[in-house]
């Protein structure tokens, strides 16, 4: 996947549209812009500009701690939408999380070759993510943690015929602490109960401190 930019043209993830309209509805689906939605695509319009989060006194009934300001661009559209399709698809996933010196080892592989695909386009967005700190799930304090410390993470990808293995390491005590408990708090259960759990924030691990 390439790495994306605001204001960049970018290509659909596999078995993924990028149509405008479509997407806003999966993100007012999943909460994460203003609702009602007519309210959301009239502000839009047609243009390439990035697309307004919800802010305080909106209604939402998004978590406050997952909020953020300013404008969700293209790329972040994207990554939202694949994330949507996971989450919702949660029960076709696998995932098996190993801890090795420096971090852990995963493997998060489906059956599904579409969503194979999708876990290979997530894992790549956010290994970006990761390399170029372009936070996500801002309001999460773990995640915080992770973007604060992402120049001492290093991510390591490859493809598997159903999926991806991750090696995801550290050389910092303090920062591996972050990377298991995002590897197994974090995605494992994101993968274990979908969507309920990836509306609720991560505590930090113990023992650790900033």
């Amino acid at each position: 996947m390439p790495d994306v930019h605001k204001g960049q043209a970018i290509d659909p993830p596999p078995g993924v549209g990028l149509d405008r309209r479509a997407v806003l509805q999966r993100l007012a689906a999943l909460g994460l812009v203003a609702t009602p939605l007519a309210g959301v695509l009239a502000a839009c319009g047609n243009d390439d500009g990035g697309m307004p989060m919800m802010g305080q006194g909106s209604g939402s009934a998004m978590p406050g701690w997952m909020m953020g300001d300013g404008m969700m661009d293209a790329a972040m559209m994207a990554d939202m939408v694949v994330i949507h399709d996971l989450l919702t698809n949660n029960d076709k996933i696998r995932r098996v999380v190993q801890d090795i010196g420096g971090g852990i080892l995963s493997q998060t592989t489906s059956s599904d070759a579409r969503l194979a695909g999708l876990i290979r386009t997530h894992v790549e967005a956010m290994r970006t993510r990761i390399e170029n700190n372009r936070p996500i799930r801002h309001g999460d304090q773990l995640f915080a943690e992770i973007f604060e410390h992402h120049a001492a993470i290093t991510i390591k990808a490859v493809e598997l015929p159903d999926g991806v293995e991750v090696t995801e390491t550290s050389a910092d005590p303090q920062v591996q602490l972050l990377i298991r408990q995002h590897a197994r708090r974090a995605v494992s259960e994101f993968i274990a109960s979908g969507m309920q759990r990836a509306m609720q924030p991560t505590p930090l691990p113990e023992g650790y401190h900033s």
